[in-house]
């Protein structure tokens, strides 16, 4: 049991787990000795029966045992049912707790057949007594190893995952340095049309590079890994607010400092996308990918052409221009970086800034200074009027606003105009998540000076948990887990889990039931929970699951193949039916193959382990703890697959611990249990058969009487994401509009409108990253289902799950644009006019809030023709992109004069127009790759030819068969 505590867990963790297994274990031995008093009763209502009928089985020469009672056999059996069905259906409902449920398995499983042989309820509370000495004394030795030898707390892991994840940033503005000098280099201007390509349904929608882009695909992989790490520590985080240390910063820092550290990563995915967007770009047509119309060409080709030459060499050099610009302040944002580690003592500070060139800083403040913040503060100053002469000289050269033009020509006599001021807004987008990350940057600088200034990081002090906290943590124990971020790493160990979408939206109505208005209405009301429980998926899951677990422990309950089941060790096989199926059959196959894997390497390590030193008991337990730190390294390398590392524990025990055992107390005693002696190059292999077996039989009920495909599930968890995506979009809307009309109130106020929305968003946004991760689960388990009949169309959910992606992610831009437009930083001589910019702000959600409502309703068709599988709507489109610019020119013809490009409305106008055109991008293809997998409804009637009317009987008046 000290195992399947598993003391490597972080305290707070392994608490939580110890707790609710312990709880487990106490309720698996009171039902243990209600089902066994049944039995041993009925035992007692059955002696009078003659003992030669008793011994006397029906298969003439098999073994019978001396103590059975079909009477009895017959109740454990119904009780073992009962409590495998009860165990799993809990599993399915929290595969939080995999782990205990395993433990309470075991339990329920040895009393259910061992209580078949016992007469007496002595026999009975001795068994119980001595399995709840054995459990109780692994956990003790767990929870010895987990608090006092080996402590490892929660606290101390988020330390190491931030500390990795500032160093990972640092390294993703290294690699993004690298991005932007290769960005001059790539081909802005292509030549297919991006029209016909976007319709061809012979090509995909997402088109391979013209060629390699290495830097690309390094930023997009450090991002990757950084996000992969913020979501190990918002995972943790709720873990080490509970817990009780020595330390100097509270569970409020750590919140602080995660949130600090996820807001800087915001703009670094903003990043990501422009990736994308720059794909877009190179492989669908150049600049026309964007879709900004067309002005009428004024000029004769070879004049075209000639300003077509110059405009790549302006665009080239206006971004070699801004790649200057960035480098200086992406050094600054890492050192800003260092700084946050060295104050918040993450990181140790250098003995002697060597590398520091103080002449280059004029305040000679480096990282771990004070006064650093203002000398960070100085480089964002230095980059923005570092930007206003180029973009100024950049816009008039383009001639993109006439009053700053310096060829004499007006925009509309430009046929490249529309071009140019794509590219503006393209610029501006990436200036944005410079700009966006150097102020978050900025923020978490301030903050650790703060921590200092305050006395915080002056000595350590005792932490305790709130008591809203512990409240809290007592009610997530009861609760569901998929509203966090780690929900999904529990499909490779319990399989796929269920993600339930009722607290992530409004609660969908009853179209069976009105709402009850009497007393008896409410009153019976209540009753409905019962079949609603009984005849949900994690109710069928666990009487599948009892299923296949009779069909092995039936043997124990026969007359003539009890004694066998008992003295060959059936029920470890039995067990591993319990433990090893799941939901869905890609993720079932996937955990048995990993525990026939897992339990062929341990019999050959136990082989290793026995035989290598001649079976002395000195070496093989020095050889037995060196196999299980070996078998401990994947397991905290890469804790999300626990099956082959803690199966491989478990059997090496079970086999040379009997061994051992025999060694010590004799055979006699050893098979005083009823089980027979096996040396171990015997035991071994029965083990292994055992296995098998229990696989084999979990395999066979996973397929049997129905199947629940990891394909099924995908699509379903496709309709759900999408549906979850309606619900978040229309909430980005609603927050955009709030803060339009300043009605979001005080946002530190938990009850304003604001403080809700934000909440509600952040929850929605959070259940899309649980989906998603889920369905990437059910994409790796697609490869472990046997495919019958025609092939799983594997591209066409690859190419929505990427649309449904930059859905969100365009989207998130969006929302974080609009609620940080308004305190970008600023240079010092500009001179800004804020209420003019969201007075025209406020226009613009008016305008918007039609197109909000297009894109919605499209969502909601897409999610329900995808969750049901059934065809789409006829003459369904998608709607049409807003045009910002013409929008604002309707409401004020200066307000896009590039006299204003320098404030930050302006960006975030740019930033918006660039996400809402690959949003709609997006949804264009998102809606045919729909009609392609479920098609579309045809309501129009094909009328036969007029030859197949004349020889149709009925129209010609004859009769039909």
């Amino acid at each position: 049991m000290s195992i399947l505590a598993v003391p490597i867990f972080p305290q707070a963790r392994f608490i939580q787990n110890l707790l609710v297994a312990s709880l487990l274990v106490c309720l698996a031995a009171a039902i243990s000795l209600l089902a066994m008093w049944c039995a041993v009763k009925a035992r007692e209502n059955t002696t009078h029966i003659s003992k030669e009928a008793l011994a006397n089985g029906p298969v003439s020469g098999a073994k019978v045992s001396p103590s059975y009672n079909a009477a009895a056999s017959a109740n454990m059996g119904i009780w073992l049912f009962f409590e495998v069905w009860l165990i799993n259906t809990f599993r399915a409902y929290r595969p939080q707790y995999f782990l205990p449920s395993i433990i309470f398995s075991i339990f329920i499983n040895v009393t259910g057949t061992y209580g078949t042989l016992f007469a007496t309820m002595k026999q009975v509370e001795a068994l119980v007594s001595r399995l709840l000495q054995a459990f109780f004394a692994g956990f003790g030795i767990s929870a010895a190893v987990s608090l006092v030898i080996v402590p490892f707390s929660s606290r101390t892991m988020i330390s190491m995952l931030v500390t990795e994840e500032l160093h990972g940033l640092k390294t993703i503005l290294e690699v993004e340095g690298q991005y932007m000098l290769s960005l001059p280099m790539r081909e802005w201007y292509g030549t297919k049309n991006s029209t016909t390509y976007a319709r061809s349904a012979d090509e995909s929608w997402f088109s391979a590079r013209t060629k390699p882009w290495p830097e690309a695909d390094a930023l997009k992989k450090v991002i990757a890994d950084i996000t992969e790490l913020q979501v190990k520590v918002q995972s943790e985080l709720r873990y080490a607010k509970r817990e009780v240390a020595w330390g100097k910063l509270g569970s409020k820092d750590m919140i602080t400092i995660c949130r600090l550290i996820k807001n800087t990563l915001v703009p670094i995915l903003g990043m990501e996308s422009f990736i994308g967007i720059t794909d877009r770009i190179e492989t669908r047509g150049g600049w026309e990918a964007l879709r900004v119309p067309k002005t009428a060409d004024s000029f004769t080709e070879p004049k075209s052409n000639s300003l077509k030459d110059k405009e790549k060499g302006q665009w080239k050099e206006i971004l070699e221009q801004l790649n200057d610009r960035v480098r200086q302040l992406q050094k600054t944002v890492i050192e800003g970086f260092d700084h946050s580690l060295y104050t918040l003592e993450l990181a140790k500070r250098p003995l002697s800034p060597a590398n520091t060139d103080i002449e280059a800083n004029n305040l000679g403040y480096s990282a771990g200074e004070r006064g650093f913040a203002k000398y960070l503060e100085n480089a964002i100053q230095d980059f923005l009027r570092q930007r206003e002469g180029p973009l100024k000289k950049w816009c008039a050269e383009t001639g993109v606003d006439e009053s700053l033009q310096l060829n004499g020509m007006k925009p509309s006599d430009n046929p490249l105009h529309e071009l140019h001021q794509s590219q503006l807004y393209v610029i501006l987008n990436l200036e944005y998540s410079f700009l966006v990350t150097a102020r978050e940057v900025l923020n978490l600088v301030k903050y650790a000076d703060s921590k200092v200034d305050d006395g915080t990081m002056s000595k350590k002090r005792l932490i305790l948990p709130t008591c809203n906290q512990m409240k809290k943590w007592f009610w997530a124990m009861l609760s569901r887990e998929d509203s966090n971020l780690d929900y999904q790493v529990y499909s490779t160990r319990s399989g796929s889990p269920t993600v339930h979408l009722g607290d992530a939206i409004q609660g969908e109505k009853d179209t069976e039931h009105l709402r009850p208005t009497s007393v008896w209405e409410k009153m019976t009301d209540k009753f409905r929970v019962i079949p609603n429980f009984f005849g949900s998926a994690e109710s069928a899951f666990g009487f599948r699951v009892a299923t296949g677990t009779m069909a092995i422990a039936i043997i124990c309950f026969l007359r003539n193949s009890q004694q066998f089941f008992i003295e060959q060790r059936l029920i470890w096989g039995s067990i591993m039916v319990a433990i090893s199926m799941t939901q869905t059959a890609g993720s079932g196959v996937y955990g048995q193959f990993l525990r026939f894997s897992g339990t062929l390497v341990a019999m050959v390590a136990s082989y290793i382990i026995w035989y290598i030193v001649d079976q002395h008991p000195a070496g093989i337990i020095v050889f037995t703890g060196i196999t299980m730190f070996l078998y401990h390294y994947p397991l905290i390398k890469s804790p999300n697959n626990p099956v082959i590392p803690m199966i491989g524990m478990v059997t090496i025990t079970l086999i040379v611990g009997y061994e051992l055992q025999v060694q010590k107390v004799g055979i006699l005693r050893s098979i005083s249990n009823g089980q027979a002696y096996h040396p171990l190059y015997e035991l071994a292999p029965f083990r292994l058969a055992t296995v098998v077996a229990g696989v084999s039989v979990a395999f066979f009920f996973t397929y049997f009487p129905s199947v629940i495909t990891a394909r099924s599930q995908l699509r379903k968890d496709l309709g759900s994401c999408l549906y979850i995506l309606c619900n978040y979009y229309s909430s980005v809307y609603q927050t955009i509009a709030l803060q339009s009309r300043d009605a979001e109130g005080d946002l530190k106020d938990k009850g304003s409108p604001g403080r809700r929305l934000e909440k509600a968003r952040i929850r929605l946004y959070v259940k899309e990253l649980v989906l998603l991760q889920g369905i990437e689960k059910h994409i790796k388990f697609t490869a472990w289902e046997p495919t019958f009949g025609g092939k799983f169309p594997q591209a066409s959910y690859d190419r929505l799950i990427n649309h449904t992606k930059n859905i969100i992610r365009f989207t998130t831009m969006i929302a974080h644009a609009s609620e940080t437009f308004r305190v970008l930083p600023t240079a010092d001589n500009t001179q800004n006019t804020p209420g003019s910019w969201l007075k025209d702000f406020k226009h613009l959600i008016t305008s918007l809030q039609l197109t909000s409502q297009e894109v919605t309703s499209l969502l909601a068709i897409v999610a329900s023709a995808i969750s049901t599988g059934r065809p789409m709507p006829p003459y369904l489109k998608a709607p049409q992109s807003m045009n910002l610019r013409q929008l604002l020119n309707r409401m004020d013809g200066d307000i896009l004069s590039t006299r204003h490009v320098l404030e930050p409305g302006y960006t975030a106008f740019a930033v918006i127009q660039v996400s809402s055109t690959m949003l709609r991008d997006d949804l264009e293809g998102l809606l045919e790759e729909t009609k392609n997998l479920v098609g579309e409804a045809k309501f129009n009637i094909d009328v036969p030819a007029i030859e197949n009317l004349n020889a149709d009987p009925v129209m010609m008046g004859g009769r039909g068969d």
